[in-house]
C-alpha cells in the first residue's frame, strides 16, 4: 500500500500481547519496505475493543492508522473503539473520524470516568 504522503508499507497480521503483561492481542502493523514498524493497532482476543493504536511521529496524518483499522474490520468480526472517558483526547478525534462502533457504555460513565485528566 502507498500513504497519502507517499510511504509505501504492507499491513501484517499476528497474534502478540500489546505488553509483556497483557493477554495476547490481534496485531495489525504497518511496516515499511525497509522495516519500520510505522503504525500498530491491537485488538482484544475476546471483547474485540482496540487496546491500542500508535503511529511513529514521522507517518502521522498519512492515513496509515485508518487502513490499519479498515484492515481489523475486514478480518475480524467487528473491532470497537473503547468508550469515550478510555481515550485520549487524540484518541477521540481518530475514533470520530474513522468511524465505526464503539463498546458499550452509559453516557454518564464519560463524565466520571476519565483518567487523562
Amino acid at each position: 500500500m502507498i500513504s497519502t504522503e507517499g510511504t509505501t508499507y504492507e499491513i501484517t497480521y499476528t497474534v502478540a500481547a500489546y505488553s509483556s503483561t497483557d493477554a495476547p492481542a490481534h496485531r495489525f502493523q504497518a511496516i515499511t519496505e525497509d522495516g519500520t514498524v510505522a503504525s500498530e493497532l491491537f485488538v482484544d482476543m475476546t471483547t474485540l475493543v482496540i487496546e491500542n493504536i500508535e503511529t511513529a511521529p514521522q507517518f502521522r496524518r498519512e492515513g496509515i492508522a485508518t487502513e490499519l483499522f479498515a484492515a481489523a474490520e475486514k478480518q475480524l468480526p467487528e473491532a470497537l473503539h473503547a468508550r469515550p472517558a478510555h481515550r485520549t483526547e487524540e484518541g477521540n478525534g481518530w475514533a470520530e473520524a474513522v468511524g465505526g462502533e464503539t463498546e458499550d457504555h452509559d453516557a454518564d460513565e464519560d463524565e466520571d470516568e476519565d483518567p487523562w485528566n
